[in-house]
């Protein structure tokens, strides 16, 4: 009974993530990608402030960047966020 009730939500949420897709949008600073329902999400052109409830690794003091790209990729929906400006 257990077995079959593990099996429906593991099936349930391999479709969801699936059939969740992945949303392009074009604003006036760059792109946003967001894949799967926002585990990960991709923005180029993207110099806004980092949110308080987030993980924030600054990327020009690991790689030591001259000029920045203003990437920000952020996964498990915002909680872990890496941006290189």
């Amino acid at each position: 009974m257990k077995s079959k009730t593990l099996l429906t939500l593991a099936i349930c949420v391999a479709a969801a993530s699936v059939f969740s897709g992945c949303s392009t949008q074009k604003t006036r600073t760059g792109r946003n990608n967001s894949l799967l329902g926002g585990l990960f999400v991709y923005n180029t052109g993207n110099y806004q402030p980092v949110g308080p409830n987030t993980l924030d690794i600054d990327g020009t003091q690991y790689l030591g960047r001259v000029n920045p790209s203003g990437t920000q990729v952020s996964a498990l929906w915002g909680t872990v966020t890496f941006h290189d400006y």
